[in-house]
């Protein structure tokens, strides 16, 4: 049964007077608190979000789980599979109602996100059957793959998204990884560097060293879509990190680093706190508003591989204007804005949870 929102004002006030003194894994507990009041019993999802948001909210659990050397979050797990794996999707005014297998439907990067939910749930618990999904996940994305190289963000949408091909390029070095051989007539990892260097090739890089939105073609023409967004930073750094490992190739850790470094230069505000520029304060859709917690995760693996002092101050500092000024030092659920008080959900609330994991992480480190 959901909580009411008074139940949860009254638990998380219990929780502050009773801690006290809080810990990196206190605080992210207390955001876990404000998930569960969210999670709907009955689909599997948390309300406030939408699909692919859910996928980030169960990653952003899982990797608390871990963190904190939690195993009871394994029948969260299991539930939220049962329930998401197929379900009916309700009509609208463009199409009627459908079955959703699989995870898939019209939008890879939707797919991606769920895939690699489920590489992280089989990392945790070792079920075979959370790694079997992810295969089946990547094996449909590589269909958005054309003659000219990268994937389409959308079925039959003339747009090639960096998050799609971001995605899919740390997905396949992680399935490699896993053990995923040849995948539609290429292996995982021929998928990985493939896309990496169509990536590159394509120009998406700004003159900050960011990487842009994507490519749009119309009438024969393309162009670059040159927004630059925080979780397009962000994911491809495992990826990154992966080839790294894989290949012994410097080059990729290289470009790695060099995306926090502009990130982290040219995303941040004057007191160096992480900022979705193209939307806050007031401006981000509910997409946008998970956006800086990815970077953040993806930020925690390349620390946890390539450790820098200036990540762990970035890390540090960004979760003490979370907790201090976001949240007004635990006293409500923090928004899309780190550094004040703004408009919370389910997705803003798993956003700031990423980046308490990577402050988590820091203390596993040597």
């Amino acid at each position: 049964m959901k909580k009411s929102l008074l139940f949860l004002f009254l638990i998380v006030g219990i929780h502050i007077q009773s801690y006290g003194q809080y810990t990196p894994k206190d605080k992210a507990k207390e955001l876990i608190h404000y998930l569960d009041h969210w999670y709907n019993e009955d689909t599997g999802q948390w309300e406030t979000t939408s699909w692919w948001n859910a996928a980030n909210i169960l990653t952003a659990q899982i990797n608390n789980a871990r963190l904190t050397q939690n195993p009871d979050f394994k029948n969260n797990i299991a539930d939220i599979f049962d329930k998401t794996k197929e379900f009916e999707v309700p009509a609208t005014e463009k199409q009627p109602a459908w079955i959703c297998k699989n995870y898939i439907n019209d939008y890879y990067d939707d797919e991606g996100w769920w895939a690699l939910a489920w590489l992280d749930a089989w990392e945790y618990t070792g079920e075979q059957r959370y790694l079997d999904m992810a295969n089946i996940i990547f094996e449909d994305i590589t269909t958005g793959w054309n003659e000219d190289g990268g994937l389409y963000w959308k079925k039959g949408l003339e747009f090639k998204g960096a998050i799609s091909n971001g995605l899919a390029m740390t997905l396949a070095t992680r399935l490699h990884l896993a053990g995923t051989k040849t995948v539609n007539g290429k292996s995982a990892l021929l998928w990985a560097t493939s896309i990496w260097e169509w990536m590159m090739d394509s120009q998406l890089l700004d003159s900050n060293g960011n990487i842009q939105d994507g490519i749009r073609f119309k009438d024969g023409k393309e162009s670059i879509t040159s927004n630059v967004w925080t979780y397009n930073q962000g994911v491809v750094l495992t990826g990154l990190v992966n080839l790294h490992k894989i290949t012994g190739e410097d080059h990729y850790l290289k470009s790695a680093h060099d995306l926090v470094k502009a990130t982290l230069k040219h995303m941040t505000n004057p007191d160096g706190i992480l900022v979705e520029k193209r939307c806050e304060p007031d401006s981000c859709r509910p997409d946008a508003k998970q956006f800086k917690g990815i970077f953040m995760r993806h930020l925690m693996y390349l620390n946890e591989y390539s450790p820098k002092k200036s990540y762990k101050k970035f890390i540090a500092k960004n979760t003490s204007a979370i907790w201090k000024k976001g949240m007004i030092g635990g006293a409500k659920a923090p928004g899309v804005v780190w550094d004040q008080p703004s408009e919370a959900n389910a997705a803003t609330v798993s956003s700031a949870l990423d980046a308490f994991n990577a402050s988590l992480s820091l203390k596993q480190l040597p």
